[in-house]
């Protein structure tokens, strides 16, 4: 797996490094200070926190008691159970889908937010596992990115045959319903991108703007790491946060970096972070890191090609300077910034290649 593209999403400004007056500095502060609060608020509700259902045996409703008949008869009840494997096969082609639009991969974090509760209170089997999927890909798109909504429409598509966008429609219902119209949920990466922003404009912590935005990006990438993990689901969206900016800063720095340190107090009087044990979070990330792509990429390049960032393990994390390869086997690939906008024929190609999960 390789890091995400850096991210359009505008960043906010860092007092003297970008000559912002005073006063506009604090502003800016005060408001990202309060977008935390929110999430924190967001957080502490209950309505986002996701139980583990893969260690259920009972749940309210199964979703053959929702859909309708003429889609119980296309399907043999009691097809092979949910598991890990599944969920990060979806993952993996749900990151494959974004990236393919160039849509903002904060939308899988959501989606699978949007599927992992809706499982809690409803059984699926593989089959109404996919639609599902489809379904949450598909309202996450729509609640995030609505322009996108047109391309997405050949979703159905992929599933050869098993549903068509009036299933995904139907679905799509019985998810709202099971969820209470709960659609935002606090993301890490939400929590990472703004803690890091705020940490800027708290502490003077001595970087480069490329070691800031280099920064920003290995910690989304962490955080998309955690995603594609089912051990994350019910952890907490601000400890896996923190855990990848951990990391991200051991990747970039070492182990043995001031800047965590100066991190952790801000997140701390923030109410973000509390002493907690972070060590089987940043372990666990670390762990799916070497298994990535990028890790695979990393190490095979000759040594005078790579930085090697001294840790615990000798992870290399290599800052990204130049432009994203293009790897279609990559569980969470993204497309180079010089790719060209697709024909209608390679469009067609997509369908039936790299976009259809063949495990499915």
């Amino acid at each position: 797996m390789i890091p995400r593209k850096r991210s359009k999403r505008s960043r906010s400004n860092h007092g003297k490094s970008r000559n912002v007056s005073e006063s506009k500095a604090l502003e800016q502060k005060a408001m990202l200070e309060d977008n935390i609060i929110a999430l924190q608020r967001q957080e502490q509700s209950g309505q986002y926190t996701c139980a583990d259902y893969l260690s259920m045996t009972t749940w309210k409703r199964s979703i053959y008691d929702l859909l309708k008949r003429n889609r119980q008869s296309q399907h043999q009840q009691g097809d092979a159970r949910v598991d890990e494997y599944c969920r990060e096969q979806i993952v993996e082609w749900s990151f494959r889908v974004v990236d393919y639009f160039r849509i903002d991969r904060e939308v899988v974090a959501v989606s699978l937010s949007f599927l992992d509760r809706f499982l809690v209170t409803c059984q699926c089997d593989r089959s109404t596992f996919k639609l599902a999927a489809t379904t949450t890909l598909h309202l996450a798109v729509k609640l995030l990115h609505p322009c996108k909504l047109g391309d997405l429409g050949m979703l159905s598509d992929l599933s050869r045959g098993e549903f068509d966008m009036h299933d995904v429609a139907e679905m799509e219902a019985h998810v709202l319903h099971s969820l209470a119209w709960s659609l935002h949920p606090p993301t890490a990466n939400a929590y990472s991108t703004l803690l890091l922003d705020y940490v800027m404009h708290d502490s003077n912590l001595n970087m480069t703007q490329s070691d800031i935005d280099d920064l920003h990006d290995i910690s989304s990438f962490f955080t998309e790491l955690a995603v594609c993990d089912y051990y994350f689901v019910t952890m907490k969206p601000r400890e896996v946060a923190l855990a990848a900016v951990v990391n991200a800063l051991e990747g970039m720095f070492g182990h043995e970096n001031g800047f965590t340190l100066q991190i952790l107090s801000s997140a701390r009087r923030l109410g973000i972070y509390q002493n907690q044990d972070l060590s089987s979070a940043t372990q666990r990330l670390w762990e799916l890191y070497e298994r990535s792509e990028e890790c695979a990429l990393h190490n095979s390049y000759e040594p005078m090609e790579e930085e090697k960032i001294s840790g615990p393990e000798e992870i290399y994390v290599r800052k990204r300077t130049h432009e994203v390869m293009e790897v279609s086997d990559s569980p969470v690939s993204v497309a180079s910034n010089n790719q060209s906008v697709p024909t209608n024929e390679f469009m067609c190609a997509m369908r039936s290649q790299s976009l259809r999960n063949g495990s499915w």
